[in-house]
Parts: C-alpha cells; sequence; structure tokens
C-alpha cells in the first residue's frame, strides 16, 4: 500500500522531467547560441521547479509514513497497558490501574492531534492517494475504539473501587461489633467469675461445719467445754464458740471422720441414728455419717472429747 503510493507519485514528475530532458537536447541541437534563449531559460526554470516538487513530495510522503508508524506503535503499546490494567483491576491494584488509564488517554490525545496535522498535511500538498485516505481513517477509527473502550475501562474500574470500598466499610463494621461483643464477653466473664465466687463462698458458708476433737483438758482450756466438777459433768460452752479453735469443713464432703483414738465422747447433739462410731485396726474410732442433713441439723458444730 505504501509503496504503491510513493511509486505513482513519483512516477509522474519522473516522466514530467524526462520529457523536459529530451526537449532540452533537441532544442540543443538546432542551435548553438540556444543557450541565451527566453525558451532555454524557461525550461531550465521549470526542470528546477519540478526537481524541487518532487523532493518536496517525497518528503512529505516519508513524513506521512513515519507518523503512521509513530500511531501504530502508539496502538500496540495501548493493548499491551490495556491488559495489564485488567490484570491490576482484578487483584485490587485500583490506584496503579487508574494511573495507567490516565496514561492511555494522555496517548490517545496526542495521537490524535498527529492524525489531524497528518490529514492537514495531505490536503495542502494535494494528495489524492486513496490508499494513505484509506489508512488514516482506519487509524482514527482505531483510536476513537480504544478511546470508548478505556472510558468503558475507567468506569468499570470505578465500580470495583466502590465495591471495594463498600466492602472495607462492611470488614470495619464487623471488626468493630465484633470489638464490642468480645468486650461485652469480658465483662460478662468477669461478671459471671465474681458471680461464681459469690456462689461459692455462699454455698461454702451454708455447708460450713465447725470440728473441734481433742482431750477434755484442751477442750477445757479452749473455752470450748465446762470444766464440771464432783457432781456435775462437763458440757459444750453456753458463751458460744470461738471459730479459730475449731477445724472447718464442708458438710457434703464428710462420710467419715477419723478420730485416732480407742475411746471417745461425742460431746454436741446429733440424731443417734444419723451416725455411728466405727472400730477400726487395732482399735482405732472413726464417726461414719449416714444421713449428712440430719446429722448437722441441731448443730453445725461437732465436739469430741477423747482419751
Amino acid at each position: 500500500m505504501n509503496y504503491a503510493m510513493k511509486t505513482s507519485k513519483f512516477q509522474t514528475m519522473k516522466t514530467r522531467i524526462s520529457f523536459v530532458a529530451m526537449f532540452f537536447v533537441a532544442f540543443l541541437a538546432t542551435s548553438c547560441n540556444v543557450e541565451r534563449s527566453e525558451k532555454y531559460q524557461a525550461l531550465l526554470a521549470e526542470r528546477d521547479s519540478l526537481y524541487t516538487e518532487a523532493v518536496a513530495a517525497k518528503g512529505g510522503f516519508d513524513n506521512a509514513l513515519n507518523t503512521i508508524n509513530e500511531i501504530e506503535n502508539a496502538l500496540e503499546s495501548i493493548r499491551a497497558q490495556e491488559n495489564i490494567i485488567m490484570m491490576e483491576n482484578q487483584e485490587g491494584n485500583t490506584n496503579k490501574a487508574v494511573s495507567e488509564i490516565n496514561a492511555i488517554q494522555q496517548t490517545l490525545q496526542e495521537n490524535r492531534t498527529k492524525i489531524a496535522n497528518l490529514e492537514k498535511q495531505l490536503v495542502e500538498q494535494g494528495s489524492k492517494s486513496k490508499a494513505l485516505t484509506q489508512t488514516v481513517d482506519r487509524l482514527k477509527k482505531q483510536l476513537e475504539e480504544k478511546e470508548t473502550f478505556i472510558i468503558s475501562l475507567r468506569d468499570e474500574l470505578q465500580q470495583s473501587r466502590e465495591q471495594i470500598a463498600t466492602l472495607n466499610e462492611q470488614v470495619s463494621d464487623l471488626t468493630e461489633n465484633i470489638d464490642n461483643l468480645n468486650t461485652s464477653l469480658d465483662v460478662m466473664t468477669v461478671q459471671n467469675a465474681a458471680q461464681q465466687a459469690t456462689i461459692e463462698n455462699q454455698d461454702a458458708m451454708l455447708n460450713a461445719v465447725w470440728i473441734c476433737i481433742a482431750t477434755q483438758q484442751v477442750l477445757v482450756e479452749k473455752g470450748v467445754v465446762s470444766k464440771g466438777g464432783l457432781f456435775q459433768a462437763s458440757e459444750i460452752s453456753k458463751q458460744g464458740f470461738d471459730n479459730s479453735q475449731f477445724m472447718q469443713g464442708n458438710k457434703r464432703d464428710l462420710d467419715v471422720i477419723p478420730l485416732h483414738t480407742k475411746k471417745a465422747k461425742i460431746m454436741t447433739n446429733h440424731p443417734e441414728s444419723s451416725y455411728q462410731l466405727n472400730e477400726g485396726e487395732e482399735g482405732m474410732l472413726s464417726i461414719q455419717i449416714l444421713d449428712k442433713d440430719a446429722f448437722w441439723s441441731i448443730s453445725n458444730y461437732l465436739v469430741v472429747s477423747i482419751k
């Protein structure tokens, strides 16, 4: 296509120059003084003008080819950039994709200007090459198609950025909600622990019993029982007990209470049916509680005098 246009234009110039040269030779043959004639000078001027026109036409043709090559290279570069933009959009690199789109639009604007200048140049040179005109029209159409595609791509990218922003906002809200829930759970955990501790303390107090197992002398010294006398047996102190003199236990856990002695007397009141004294190895006694609720129903204190 480019070679045909170039050959057509330049062949016309060559034909005109050859005709003038032939006429010039014939004219020389008719007269030795022809160099001084006005016709001779006119022919020289026309020859020089034709050479100048041919050189100018060739230069304009070369410029047109260079411009077309530049535009086609730019279009090829834009195709490569489009693939990069779509990959960056899929990977979430929206900022970089926007930068690439701006660069493409700048390239498109520069090449639209080149096309306009080329069309102006062809009009000024009076070019009637159909092939060149078709090439220019094709490039203009490709630039318009690229512009439309880039605008569509920019809109798609903007939608992606908006969707990403919405998702980020939703994630932020969910994160905040999770943090609030975690805070609430922490507070509830502390409260539950405190409540559990309170319940355990209350349960321990409700089921607390106090046990004192000692000799008669020690029990008297501790003020747990009265000393008694010749005609009066020792009995549990009526002044109340000092709990520091007793060992605390949980009545739910007490099934057997070892006394570590062969002789013992239970000083506090407990229903006889609720327990029994068992004799173990080497005659050592222990209290086996048969009914816990009944055993501790009268008193939460157990006082045993041992010998």
